[in-house]
């Protein structure tokens, strides 16, 4: 790990004390952030062209994904909104058949979602995608390169934390 912090100062012309600070590094990271989703994201191939999900659609169908089938109100708290609000989300999906609802037959008050057999078709392909992207990513590096990039997502995911949202006084 040294070996490369020491090879990309050098790298940049700048001794190990003139190492950026952290706001200039968040910067950096910002930067590259934002070059990797113009180039990612921004050039869409739609996979279905009249498919249009808003943010918390992707949402719904990311968590629906990993969890498989849910029970409404506990979607809606993985969620972090109001039944109400999971519900309106469910029907949109429900609409573009990306999602189904099904009441449980030993209690009709019960209502469960899932995925839609073309939701997992759909979820499938951009699985397939972003499996792509990984790769094309990981390629550039050397093996032991890809070892510390995973080790330092890793590293990354566990820490991370929401900033929280400030208020205006």
């Amino acid at each position: 790990m040294q070996i490369l912090q020491k090879r990309s100062i050098a790298e940049r012309g700048r001794s190990p004390r003139e190492t950026p600070s952290l706001e200039q590094q968040s910067g950096q990271l910002l930067g590259y952030l934002d070059a990797l989703f113009q180039r990612l994201v921004l050039p869409r191939q739609p996979v279905e062209p009249a498919l249009d999900c808003s943010r918390e659609e992707i949402r719904a169908l990311i968590l629906l994904g990993s969890s498989g089938r849910m029970i409404m109100s506990d979607f809606a708290e993985a969620l972090g909104v109001p039944l109400s609000t999971a519900t309106h989300t469910v029907d949109r999906l429900v609409n573009k058949v990306l999602v189904v609802r099904n009441r449980r037959d030993e209690d009709r008050r019960v209502v469960e979602v899932e995925m839609s057999d073309h939701g997992r078709k759909l979820q499938a392909a951009f699985r397939s995608k972003r499996q792509g992207v990984a790769r094309s990513w990981l390629a550039a590096l050397s093996p032991g390169e890809r070892e510390i990039f995973l080790e330092l997502m890793g590293k990354i995911t566990l820490r991370a934390k929401p900033v929280p949202e400030r208020t205006a006084d």
